[in-house]
Order: structure tokens, then sequence, then C-alpha cells
């Protein structure tokens, strides 16, 4: 490959290495100089056998899919080059016709897909548990990669190198976004995202304007609250959170009440930027007891489809009640409204009752205006 090709594909592969896109870009190109069927990038969990990302060039969905079903537990090739040296390409003439033209990923996945011929790299070490491999794979009217085409592949190995650790920070960064998303997101209660030791990681407006108020300060950035009462209330919640995680119970939400507040504190993970480290925080949410929540039981049928009960519990939940107090209110058992509840998440496309509270409240205007 002459050098100004070179230096033209690398540079196509950093301008836009943190974008998925820009590394289909960059294969397209490369398919000039270097003809395949199709490429294919995946991110492998080799402890769990998990694939975490998979892109393709050439390759649909249903293909994808019949690739990845097969691509960690029956690749026989895959298999043969974990063995072999790290970031460097090899050709699928590692392993025999025989073993290969009998195994069930040849079967399953390459013959249907008129795949005949691969190369391709590891470019993170698998044997740490954490791999990002690169094949590129050729039909039967191609031959074999050639040990000129390989050496060339090679030159790029160090620049994809580069241009992963751009897209796996990019990706992180959009996943640290979501986390905080998730928290300004919530719009019926002030909420904070805090480590165990109540240090601030995230709020949203309502929380802000709790600040404002002096209703709650920060101190050494750790979060404290004003008023006695609510101070002693939060800690206590906080601690039997704490009590009750380190018992390794999976999920746990508590409640009270003062006079004026209704607060919940659960379980919550810090948004991270290192994938599989995320620390557990705490989710506090504070709103006033008296607050007057206009929830229109037609609006929520109307809107989510909901049975008349589903929106009474909805609305109830909204108000700030409990399961327990909701049950006693409706003259029922606890496991009745949670009944209800999960076919109200199921209705309303969410997993917890935070999303759901902030998921109707974000909806009560648009509710009223549908029912006038």
């Amino acid at each position: 490959m002459q050098s100004s090709k070179l230096s033209q594909l690398i540079g196509e592969l950093y301008r836009h290495a943190h974008q998925a896109d820009g590394w289909m870009a960059f294969f397209a190109m490369l398919e000039t100089e270097i003809p395949s069927r199709s490429t294919t990038l995946m991110f492998e969990d080799i402890q769990t056998h998990a694939t975490d990302m998979v892109l393709s060039r050439h390759l649909n969905d249903d293909e994808l899919q019949v690739y990845g079903e097969h691509y960690i537990h029956t690749d026989v090739w895959a298999e043969a080059m974990a063995d072999m040296p790290l970031f460097q390409f090899h050709s699928s003439d590692a392993i025999s016709d025989r073993h290969f033209l009998s195994s069930e990923f040849y079967a399953d996945y390459t013959k249907p897909l008129d795949i005949r011929y691969a190369c391709g790299a590891y470019i993170e070490n698998p044997k740490i548990g954490q791999a990002f491999r690169v094949t590129i794979q050729r039909g039967h009217q191609h031959k074999p990669f050639s040990h000129e085409e390989l050496a060339t592949l090679n030159l790029f190995v160090p620049h994809l190198q580069n241009a992963l650790a751009i897209y796996k920070r990019n990706i992180a960064l959009e996943s640290l976004q979501s986390g905080f998303d998730s928290i300004t997101n919530i719009m019926d209660s002030a909420a904070y995202l805090l480590r165990q030791d109540t240090s601030i990681v995230s709020q949203n407006a309502l929380a802000e304007d709790l600040l404002r108020q002096d209703v709650a300060c920060i101190t050494g950035g750790k979060l404290s609250f004003r008023p006695h009462k609510l101070r002693n209330t939060v800690a206590q919640l906080i601690n039997k959170l704490q009590e009750f995680t380190h018992n390794r119970a999976a999920s746990c939400r508590n409640y009270a009440r003062t006079e004026q507040y209704q607060i919940s504190v659960e379980p919550h993970l810090l948004p991270s930027l290192v994938p599989g480290t995320q620390e557990l925080g705490v989710l506090l949410q504070i709103k006033n007891s008296d607050a007057n929540v206009n929830i229109d039981l037609a609006g929520l049928e109307i809107l989510y489809e909901l049975t008349s009960t589903e929106a009474g519990v909805t609305r109830l939940l909204c108000k700030g009640l409990v399961v327990k107090e909701i049950a006693e209110a409706m003259g029922v058992k606890d496991s009745t409204i949670r009944s209800h509840l999960k076919a109200v998440y199921s209705k309303l496309g969410v997993r917890s009752q935070p999303e759901l509270l902030s998921k109707v409240m974000a909806s009560l205007a648009r509710t009223q205006i549908d029912i006038v």
C-alpha cells in the first residue's frame, strides 16, 4: 500500500474514532485496498461469555444475531487465534480445513453467509478477561488473505489500539451523562445522588431549590439539612440502607415522613468512566408532605391504558403513600398492590417507582389538556 493511502486511512480512523459509524467508514476505505465480504468488531467478556458491542459492515441484524450466537461458543478459529501472539492479524489458515469445515460455526454461520476465509486480531488482551476483536471475512470467490495483506493490516494495529481507547472513553462519557440525566430528569421531588458518606454527586432542579431556600446545605462537599428533624430522619434512613446493602440484599427503598416532608432513600449505582467499577451510592428524594398533586384518574387511564384500579394505585403512589399504606387505604393485601404496580410498570415502560413517578408527573399538564 502506498504511504499516502496509508496516511489517509489512519487519518480517517482518528477523525471519527469516537463514533461507531467512523469505524465503519474506515473499514469501507480499507476494503478498497483489501477486499472483504464483511468486517466485524466485537467487545468480549471472556469470563462471562458475553458480548458488549458488535458492529459489522455488510451484515444485517439477522446475520449479526447468528454471529453472536455462535461466536464465543463455537468459533473454532477464534479459539485457535486466542493462543497466537496478540495485537497481530492472523489468517484462518491457522487451523486445518478439516477442523474448520466440520465445525458447527462453519455449518451455522460462515457457510450460509458465503464466508470461507477470515483474518483477525485481538486489539485487547483476552487473557485478562476483556477483549476487543477485529475480524475481516471473505467469501469463496476470494483467495485466502496473503502475507502481504496481513503485513499491511498489522501496520494499523497500534492505531486501532489508540482509536479503541478513544471510542471506549466516548462510550463511558455517554454512559456517565446518562447516569446524571437519570437524576436531573426526576420531576416530582428534590433528588440528590450521594456517595454513602453523603458527598454530592448530582442533583436535580428541585434539589437546587432546597439549597437556595437554605433548607439544604453543602459543607465540605457533603449534604446536610438545616431543619433538625429532617436532618436526623435522612441520616437514619441512609444508615438503615447501608445496613441493608451490607447484608447483600438486592435492593431496598426506605421511606419516612416528617410534618412537612416525605423522604425516601434507595441504592443507586454512581456514574463511572470505568465500566465495571461503579460504586454503590444513595438516591435521596424529598418532597413536601402537603404538596397538592392533582392527577386525573381518567387521564392516566387514557394516556397509559391503565385499569381504574391501576390508575388509583398510581395516584396514591404519587401522593406519597407507600405500598403498605396504599393496601390499607384500598383494603387489600400488600402483594395485590405490588401486582398492580408491576402491571403499571410494564404499561409505562419503567422499572422503578422513581421512574414511574417522574413519568407521571411529567405528563400531568398533557393529561389535563388531553381530557378537556
